[in-house]
């Protein structure tokens, strides 16, 4: 009987947790049973099928406390006996490792972020190199992140992109809808989103364009300051924060351009969404953004954390028109590279290895 265990932090709205509940469906086909196991206690945001079980270590040993964490999820593995662990985010996998000493199955590491950056500092950067050396597998999404985990041997890291979760029916569409004068930006406010950056460079385009507005969707512990900075740039009447929706692609796809502000990232699947839209689309330098885009062809690149040279690509889209419909047409392109087909199977495939 083959079984699948899969440790996460949350199954509340994010990236991760959106690729979690895509790939453990397609989990589901290859295994006779998935465990989906949360370290901790949050709404579960994205569909789950009914067919995964999905244990929340908080709830179950009634404690946020990570030392117990790790000895109930030791536990839970010697009494399970998994075929394989699949583990997603370093808060997650530091503890799954440490768990899993001196047990025997596999434990692959699906590393989601830009592995240079980790709260906690240095520390934990450490501790987390360390650890990882001890893993069967691991999954990064970027060569760029791949190269920084030099003390591990190159055969346990590949590179497998993120899946998008679209119909057919929706690629292309921002090209074929009447556009509104909207600027869009979609990801959690936290601090590596830099929505503050976005927010002080849409102040400057508002003073010559005061016909557009800056939505940005998305929740997270940013919220009261950012909304002090609208409040402090006067920009209450054209800057608005509407929190978490499912229904995104509705909601953006006659936006005029889509905006990522980030100071690093994985392989961001809002930008990936909004390129299948066929948005023309503006993001930081970031890793994943730099394998997606390719600067002025389908999309527009610009240095983390410059407001000027953000300002410049919103105000070069919004006036010029016939750039804005080339990065469109070709942003949608990436679809047929990406679908959830294409890159569960590659899941699988690497997954095999270990089993």
């Amino acid at each position: 009987m083959k079984t699948m265990v899969i440790s996460c932090v949350s199954l509340a709205c994010g990236g991760a947790e959106r690729v979690i509940s895509i790939l453990s469906s397609k989990f589901l086909e290859q295994f006779d049973s998935v465990t989906i196991v949360t370290w901790k206690d949050a709404p579960v945001f994205y569909q789950i099928s009914e067919k995964i079980r999905i244990v929340v270590i908080e709830k179950e040993i009634s404690s946020s406390n990570y030392l117990k964490k790790i000895f109930w999820f030791r536990s839970f593995l010697k009494e399970q006996k998994p075929s394989i662990v699949l583990s997603f985010l370093a808060y997650s996998s530091i503890g799954v490792l440490i768990a899993h000493a001196g047990l025997k199955m596999p434990v692959i590491i699906a590393e989601r972020n830009d592995p240079r950056y980790l709260n906690g500092g240095l520390p934990i950067i450490l501790i987390r190199n360390f650890l990882y050396t001890f893993a069967s597998g691991i999954l990064e999404q970027t060569e760029q992140n791949k190269r920084y985990f030099k003390g591990i041997k190159r055969k346990k890291t590949s590179v497998i992109y993120n899946p998008i979760f679209m119909s057919s029916d929706h690629v292309g569409i921002a090209e074929t809808v009447e556009k509104q004068n909207m600027i869009v930006s979609v990801g959690r406010l936290f601090p590596q989103k830099n929505h503050k950056m976005l927010i002080k460079a849409f102040a400057n385009v508002y003073r010559r364009h005061p016909e557009y507005k800056l939505i940005i969707y998305g929740e997270g512990p940013c919220r009261n300051e950012l909304e002090n900075l609208i409040t402090t740039l006067h920009l209450n009447q054209c800057v608005f924060l509407p929190g978490n929706k499912s229904n995104i692609f509705n909601l953006i796809k006659d936006a005029r351009l889509f905006v990522m502000s980030s100071d690093f990232e994985g392989m961001p699947n809002a930008l990936i969404e909004a390129m299948c839209l066929g948005l023309p689309c503006i993001s930081t330098k970031v890793s994943g953004a730099t394998d997606l885009i390719s600067n002025g062809e389908n999309g527009i690149l610009v240095s983390i954390g410059s407001e000027e040279e953000m300002k410049n690509a919103i105000e070069t889209i919004i006036e010029n028109e016939a750039l804005a419909k080339k990065i469109s047409q070709k942003a949608s392109r990436i679809y047929n590279e990406l679908t959830v087909e294409k890159i569960s199977g590659q899941w699988v495939s690497y997954i095999n290895k270990y089993l």
